[in-house]
């Protein structure tokens, strides 16, 4: 329709031209050879307008026509105990964690956006791990340099450092713009940036960040910590819908530690946010992997919801605590409609710095071939896969492993 007025108004203003013409022509007797001018000004003015009309009748081709495409990758854990604030200070007494991610890097990096669970926080010397965590300012500097883009701050650690904490966190990320969600200084702070929106690669994507506690610690007003409370949250889900958002995802810190799966509540509220209206859910906090599964409604359309991502990293040793896993959703748009192109989850478990001689932990690919692998790796290794792969082949749905390319970089 566009295209025929276009040239509909070209011919008009042909046809302006031409009776302008004639009409000059027969109010000059005088001259045998009338001239018709016409205005130059008026040329570029109607060159002007066809031009913009073209262009936008390109872009709105293109809009239409176009398909747009986003991966997100979700980690697990982002923890710091004790031993890893000593291996992470170095003689000089500042610190440095950039071998931590150095065989993860490129797969963070290879996403659009690339989310994690920040579980310490930044609230000054001293530096501490279990149970009240407090870790250097490194620590988020050389996450978000190892390719994290958005950090979730709702878990059951986010009150540790009490008010402080919670206030040096977040400016902390603001002053290296590092955007999160989950916790805020105030309740004028979190109505004005959340629910939280992403814009990227042509998509709006709202973010939601909940915990289920803070460890009996409580938040002190007039800070705001994102609880697990189905009134809030069905008002946050609400003003989200009015966001014009393409997909909405709830990141949830839930169910009961080391339990490889789901509690009942889990599993209820799961249920719950799909029927609310949220289109994917990414859940942690038991700091071991649970199920994953792809679900397909009634219209067809398919939903993302994960139990649990286990640790990234950590100083954990117990059974099944060693390893993580990153899941990635892909999601493509055309005519203005979102869709899960694909997901799948890869697993990468954590060197020791006790046991790799480097003297730093280090997350490393379940990818790595045993022949770049100690003695001590190896063992974690296939330990922590095998028990993940078990639990997978047993319960997940609709979604498959994807082994991470190895590094460019050499172990």
């Amino acid at each position: 329709m566009k295209i025929k007025c276009l040239l509909f108004g070209a011919v008009m203003l042909m046809g302006l031209c031409a009776s302008s013409c004639s009409k000059a022509n027969a109010h000059d007797d005088t001259q045998a050879d009338s001239v018709c001018i016409v205005d130059s000004d008026s040329i570029r003015i109607a060159d002007s307008v066809r031009m913009a009309d073209s262009i936008r009748i390109a872009d709105s081709i293109r809009v239409a026509d176009s398909t747009y495409h986003i991966t997100l990758l979700f980690a697990g854990d982002l923890m710091q105990h004790s031993q890893q604030i000593q291996m992470g200070r170095k003689a000089d007494g500042t610190y440095d964690y950039s071998l931590c991610f150095k065989y993860m890097k490129e797969e963070i990096e290879r996403a659009d956006v690339a989310i994690a669970n920040f579980e310490t926080t930044l609230g000054g010397a001293p530096y501490t791990g279990y149970p009240q965590f407090c870790s250097p300012d490194q620590f988020l500097i050389d996450s978000r340099d190892a390719g994290f883009d958005i950090m979730l701050t709702a878990n059951n650690h986010v009150c540790d450092r009490y008010s402080k904490g919670i206030e040096r966190t977040i400016a902390m990320m603001d002053s290296l713009k590092v955007p999160h969600l989950g916790s805020y200084v105030n309740e004028q702070e979190r109505e004005k940036n959340y629910p939280f929106l992403l814009e990227k690669n042509g998509f709006r994507i709202v973010l939601l960040n909940y915990t289920y506690g803070t460890n009996g610690i409580p938040t002190r007003k007039p800070n705001v910590v994102n609880y697990i409370d189905k009134k809030q949250m069905a008002i946050d889900i609400a003003k989200a819908k009015g966001m014009n958002p393409d997909a909405i995802i709830a990141c949830m810190h839930w169910g009961v530690e080391y339990t490889l799966q789901p509690v009942p509540a889990q599993r209820q509220l799961a249920d719950w946010l799909f029927s609310q209206g949220v289109t994917h859910i990414i859940g942690g906090h038991p700091h071991v992997v649970e199920p994953m599964e792809v679900r397909t409604d009634a219209a067809g359309d398919k939903h993302v919801l994960v139990y649990s991502l286990g640790n990234f990293i950590s100083n954990m040793s117990k059974p099944n605590t060693t390893g993580g896993m990153t899941v990635r959703l892909q999601l493509s748009k055309q005519h203005g409609k979102t869709t899960l192109a694909h997901t799948d989850y890869s697993l990468s478990f954590v060197s020791r710095g006790l046991s790799n001689g480097k003297g730093q932990s280090m997350v490393l690919p379940a990818s790595m071939p045993d022949s770049h692998l100690n003695a001590h790796e190896r063992a974690v290794k296939h330990q922590f896969t095998r028990a993940a792969r078990a639990m997978f082949a047993r319960s997940n749905k609709n979604v498959s492993e994807r082994q991470i390319p190895l590094p460019t970089v050499k172990k």
